[in-house]
């Protein structure tokens, strides 16, 4: 798995800096010069996500800032982040935000459905048995409300 790391790293940069685009798994597959089967097996393998899974929600938290933080029309924030028509948006963005896009800028309150994912290069070897001795657990005064 950690051989899939750059591989992935470099996935994931493609995807973020072509985030306004319709993205597939053939086109990212090709930008980073893998059969689709093999980037979709190192990806959900590493990430814990499908790439269209990853993509979708990316697209929609980036929307879903504009919604928020700027005046713009929302057909236009659901061209920027790649759908073809402002009814499509809406529809997958209720059903991962369940509320339209009208309702949650009015809202203003934005939460991110999925901020980009960032890999470690060099992750500890999880083989070793001494990584496990360095987890501390929360306790229930870590989780008790203060005054």
């Amino acid at each position: 798995m950690f051989g899939n790391i750059k591989n992935v790293m470099a996935a994931i940069d493609y995807i973020e800096s072509h985030l306004h685009e319709k993205l597939d798994l053939e086109t990212i597959a090709e930008a980073v010069h893998y059969s689709k089967y093999h980037l979709h097996r190192m990806f959900t393998g590493t990430v814990g996500l499908t790439i269209q899974t990853y993509v979708q929600r990316r697209q929609l938290t980036e929307a879903a800032k504009l919604l928020v933080f700027s005046d713009r029309p929302i057909l236009d924030i659901a061209l920027s982040a790649g759908y073809e028509s402002q009814q499509s948006f809406t529809d997958i963005f209720k059903a991962m935000y369940k509320k339209s896009p009208n309702r949650y800028r009015e809202e203003k309150q934005f939460y991110p459905l999925q901020l980009r994912y960032v890999l470690n290069e060099n992750p500890a070897n999880l083989e070793d048995e001494e990584w496990q001795d360095k987890i501390v657990f929360a306790v229930q005064e870590d989780t008790a409300k203060t005054k």
